[in-house]
């Protein structure tokens, strides 16, 4: 069986005290894929500008950041370090810029690592989560 990682972009809108990362962001894209990715059993991941790869589940304290080509380049250590032992990244691109596309692209390419990227505007095709993450575990590549 395929180990997956989901990854979702951070957000820009957080409460206004230390919180796990999944619960931090006021995103619903964000708050909807860490509640699924429990459900379906899923380690999920967001990319922070602030803090890098971080687990859905990890502390953190608000922050004001966003991500650019040299950001990306000072985190991408921490990117590696955490997507190594996945064989699948799943990244729910949403309504994210493109810099935090370029940068776990950045950072699945140099890992040898599939990359499958859906997901437009804030919660567009999220509903596809499910047959995604169970394509991937059945070796299955029919979604769109």
């Amino acid at each position: 069986m395929k180990k997956i990682a989901l990854v979702t972009a951070c957000g820009g809108k957080k409460e206004d005290r230390k919180l796990p990362a999944g619960k931090l962001y006021k995103s619903a894209r964000i708050r909807h894929l860490y509640r699924r990715s429990k459900e379906l059993g899923v380690p999920f991941f967001i990319l922070s500008a602030g803090y890098g790869l971080i687990s859905g589940d990890e502390e953190i304290e608000p922050y004001e950041a966003v991500m650019t080509e040299e950001r990306c380049g000072e985190l991408l250590p921490t990117l590696l370090s955490r997507l190594k032992n996945f064989d699948v990244i799943v990244y729910y691109r949403g309504g994210a810029r493109k810099e935090y596309l370029n940068c776990i692209e950045k950072a699945a390419e140099l890992l040898g690592k599939e990359l499958i990227v859906f997901g437009y505007g804030n919660m567009g095709d999220i509903g596809k989560l499910e047959e995604i993450i169970g394509g991937v575990e059945g070796g299955i590549r029919t979604f769109e």
